[in-house]
């Protein structure tokens, strides 16, 4: 028994599998902190989705659910994740496929953050969105120092790792990319607008190429 566990403990976490569980810590800390403390503190639900519940809630005088931002946690987190997968995965490649990842990064931020900036501006929630930045680094740091890792993720290659990542967010975006449209159009009827158009050109192929992507790490 007390082999077994020495053994256990032996093992080396590959680095980018550690990181990369720090890296979810970080993101659904912030959103449990979001949606729990601070829908308490606040009274008012925060989600990211407020129209599947409401949708008048944005000319209502006192709403119960108002739009929450806690999803740019993840978002601020994309050049980290981006920096693991150059530091593991493309140490011993060439230059111009390092380029070209970087160059994909850049723009999938840009992106992103011109796509979801111009909610936060058009809610008024860019100083709240300076908040989650903030909130963001501080559970990064802390959970990066406290070194603590589920005992299910240390035995995982970096490979397995990045496959249930990419497998994870192509879910999630084929999903959303489907079940958006219906609540808003089929259950609260409302119409088709510039964000659905912009969410769903998204969220398709960047799905279907990220599905695709972690089905060739099977090989």
């Amino acid at each position: 028994m007390g082999a077994e566990a020495a053994a256990s403990e032996s093992v080396e976490t590959d680095p980018f599998v550690a990181d990369s569980t720090r890296l979810l810590f970080t993101f659904f800390s912030v959103v449990v902190i979001d949606v729990v403390v601070v829908s308490l503190m606040t009274h008012r639900l925060r989600f990211w989705f407020p129209q599947w519940l409401d949708p008048q809630w944005a000319t209502r005088r006192d709403p119960w659910v108002i739009y929450s931002q806690s999803y740019f946690a993840g978002i601020f987190l994309i050049p980290l994740l981006c920096r693991l997968v150059d530091r593991d995965f493309l140490a011993k490649v060439g230059a111009g496929a390092r380029t070209g990842f970087w160059s994909l990064c850049v723009m999938v931020f840009a992106f992103v953050l011109w796509w979801k900036g111009s909610l936060m501006l058009e809610y008024q929630k860019h100083y709240e969105t300076l908040g989650w930045a903030a909130l963001t680094a501080v559970a990064w740091t802390i959970i990066r120092h406290t070194g603590i890792l589920p005992e299910r993720v240390r035995g995982l290659t970096r490979r397995q790792m990045l496959r249930a990542l990419l497998f994870g967010v192509s879910l999630f975006f084929l999903v959303m990319s489907i079940i958006d449209p219906m609540v808003q159009l089929g259950v609260q009827h409302l119409p088709w607008s510039a964000g659905l158009t912009i969410e769903v050109g998204f969220f398709i192929p960047a799905g279907i190429i990220l599905m695709t992507l972690s089905r060739r790490l099977r090989t």
